[in-house]
């Protein structure tokens, strides 16, 4: 499976379940940070598929197999569902089933769409975005209130799983609205209904989210974890990079600055071109509102400086939920639509139809498959197990102090993404990670547990009842140096070196990792109470008094 983002949030997955908080919130976790704890309860990671994803981890053994195998599962069923859906709205658009199977694959099969086979934050889950502009589309046509009601509803659980696509989806339904057969009286009244249902079930759907938002727009220090407003013009496409080629450079070149799967592909434009060549798609009611909507996407898309005011708005609330970029995947929804009507005015034979159909996706999936050079690269955990097994095994652990000691967010935050996934295989408390209760301690930001090569620091590890150090033998600069110095402390017992050699990890972001030395200090014992944190004036008294 691809590592970076599906390997965190495999790990916020696996600690969910491990902690029993499927459907709420984490709050303050002593996995990380041992002893005071962690507290993950302003982080916007959670989402309906993540909940569901925990759940079935910890209806099932728990361990890091159950894990790979619910996210794993979760990311290619993805798929085959978009494409359901999609399949559904096409035939409700056009009655026929080679143009709605064309447009299903379009949608279900684009390079962005193959990209996020990774399956990281459930960014691969929007199945329920075609069946919010069903229930729409049928409402512009018939007026009907429960047609809107499914929509906004649909709307909500879209948010709940991820809230890229429900809102770049809403904001593009009313153009459907504007093209409908109705009095622009009817159209004014019929966006307000339409947006305040909107409100209340996004409201009441979402209730948890909002709370997070709300404590990061509020906590300014702690928003410092998620990815600041500043930063949203490197989640922007270039200009042009819609037109960008695909994954066969031995037939044209590429040179798009950009990931390789963000792109829509020369078959899809050139398809679309024909399109709007042919009367007989502009006849249908659904093709102008589709490809203004597409024309938009685009837009949005791309770094276009008129536009920028409206993405900062944007991270302003969702500051988590980066990547504007990802409005590229709305336009092959829309893309898919296009095509579905395009074919469906189609009069020839049906033979002929199906041998162009049969080129064009031909040419598209070439151009989208594999979509990505991150899809290369992947974290086995069949070799991070072996690597964790003694200390999986180790029934004795306290709490394991890993060095070096950084966080995620480079001075504080988060334990980093090698060692939080070599807890899912081990499951012990780890001693690195610091809060932002922590951080307003100690705004130097320095390890809380102080410099391996300290010799005082195995005596602070003790006294805060870690029992366990951990060595990234790649990862530190003086290690052989430093191993002489543990080794030759009496306080301490080597407990072996676990290791992977480089070559047989393939292309993996955490190769370097799979290289550890364990040591035990002896005689710790466990604590009856948690201390002050390091760096306060009560702990310092304490330790100068010993």
């Amino acid at each position: 499976m691809p590592d970076v983002d599906t390997d965190g949030t495999l790990w916020f997955i696996w600690i969910k379940a491990y902690s029993g908080k499927i459907f709420s919130s984490m709050e303050l976790t002593p996995l990380l940070s041992y002893p005071y704890g962690f507290d993950l309860s302003p982080f916007p990671f959670d989402n309906l598929i993540d909940d569901l994803r925990s759940a079935a981890i910890r209806w099932s053994d728990g361990g890091w197999q159950a894990a790979v195998f619910v996210i794993n599962a979760s990311a290619l069923i993805a798929y085959p569902l978009s494409a359901a859906t999609m399949y559904m709205l096409c035939w409700h658009l056009t009655q026929r089933q080679l143009a709605s199977l064309a447009g299903a694959i379009v949608f279900g099969f684009s390079g962005y769409f193959i990209m996020l086979s990774r399956g990281s934050m459930a960014n691969n889950h929007f199945w329920l975005l075609p069946l919010v502009y069903l229930c729409f589309i049928r409402y512009c046509e018939s007026g009907r209130w429960h047609q809107l009601l499914f929509s906004c509803i649909l709307t909500g659980l879209q948010f709940r799983i991820n809230p890229y696509w429900a809102f770049y989806g809403w904001l593009f339904t009313p153009v459907f609205l504007v093209f409908a057969q109705k009095s622009w009286k009817s159209k004014a009244i019929g966006f307000i209904q339409y947006s305040l249902l909107s409100g209340l079930f996004l409201f009441i759907l979402n209730i948890q989210f909002i709370q997070q938002q709300w404590y990061l727009i509020t906590n300014p220090v702690m928003a410092g974890l998620v990815r600041p407003p500043g930063e949203v013009l490197s989640a922007i496409f270039e200009q042009g990079a819609p037109f960008m080629p695909g994954v066969m450079p031995k037939i044209y070149p590429f040179f798009a600055p950009m990931d390789v799967g963000a792109f829509l592909g020369y078959s899809l434009l050139l398809l679309l071109t024909a399109a709007c060549c042919r009367k007989e798609s502009w006849s249908h009611p659904a093709f102008k509102p589709a490809l203004l909507c597409f024309a938009g996407a685009i837009t949005l898309s791309s770094y276009v400086p008129a536009l920028t005011g409206f993405n900062f708005l944007y991270f302003v609330f969702f500051d988590m939920f980066r990547g504007v970029s990802r409005v590229i995947q709305m336009a092959s929804f829309f893309a898919g639509l296009l095509v579905a009507i395009y074919v469906a005015s189609c009069r020839q034979r049906t033979s002929w139809i199906v041998a162009g159909l049969a080129v064009f996706l031909t040419w598209y999936l070439a151009e989208t498959y594999p979509g990505s050079p991150t899809i290369r690269q992947k974290t086995d955990f069949s070799q991070v197990a072996k690597v964790y097994e003694s200390l999986a095994e180790d029934t004795r652990v306290t709490a394991i102090a890993s060095y070096p000691m950084t966080y995620y967010n480079q001075r504080w935050g988060t334990a980093p993404l090698f060692e939080v996934i070599g807890q899912v295989v081990h499951q012990k408390p780890l001693a690195g990670a610091k809060d932002l209760r922590l951080f307003q301690w100690d705004p130097e930001a320095r390890p809380l547990f102080g410099d391996i090569a300290d010799p005082r620091t195995i005596d602070v590890l003790a006294s805060h009842g870690i029992n366990r150090i951990v060595i990234y033998n790649r990862l530190m600069d003086n290690a052989r140096q430093l191993h002489q110095t543990l080794s030759s402390d009496p306080r301490l017992t080597s407990l072996g070196r676990h290791f992977l050699d480089e070559k047989d990890c393939g292309v993996s972001l955490t190769c370097r990792s799979l290289d550890i030395s364990i040591y035990e200090i002896n005689g710790v014992k466990a604590l009856k109470e948690i201390p002050a944190p390091i760096g306060s004036i009560h702990t310092t008294q304490r330790l100068g008094e010993k």
